[in-house]
């Protein structure tokens, strides 16, 4: 029997094409492996640069001090509570519960108890004072008013 190819040939031909395949492929694999080592390789070359940064900001790190101008002085003066109180009791915030409080047993409510035990500070004094006009002045600023919105109209 003359074929053009003997099944020796054809033989030879399908295990020559195996090998290219699993060769293809074991390329491949090594590809992957290597694009992954140089991926791993640069993250952790960027955590040793931003653990060195973090250090460096954590070694030469220096508060810079605020100017404040006079209008912000003055509002930090005349604040209810400054901002540095602030800052001191922002951990000491807790609420005391009225145990003997019954309310309505479908839905969880608690009365808070605002005096036993609480944080609350005091207010500090008004520097301000609070006077009455007599009625003869008060009428004539709401003359002197409406003769300003009637001039603001023409």
């Amino acid at each position: 029997m003359t074929s053009i190819l003997d099944i020796d040939e054809i033989l030879f031909i399908v295990v020559i094409i195996a090998l290219i395949f699993f060769s293809l492929v074991i390329l491949n694999c090594i590809n992957k492996k290597e694009s992954k080592m140089k991926n791993e390789d640069k993250a952790h070359r960027d955590m040793l640069d931003l653990e060195r940064i973090t250090k460096n900001i954590e070694t030469d790190y220096k508060p810079l001090n605020i100017e404040l101008t006079s209008y912000e002085q003055e509002q930090e003066n005349n604040a209810i509570i400054s901002y540095e109180e602030l800052l001191s009791n922002k951990n000491n915030s807790h609420l005391n519960y009225d145990e003997n409080y019954k309310g309505n047993e479908e839905i969880s409510v608690k009365k808070v108890d605002l005096n036993e035990g609480s944080t609350v500070m005091p207010l500090k004094s008004s520097e301000f004072e609070v006077t009455l006009m007599s009625y003869e002045k008060e009428e004539a600023f709401l003359k002197a008013l409406k003769q300003l919105q009637s001039d603001l109209v023409r």
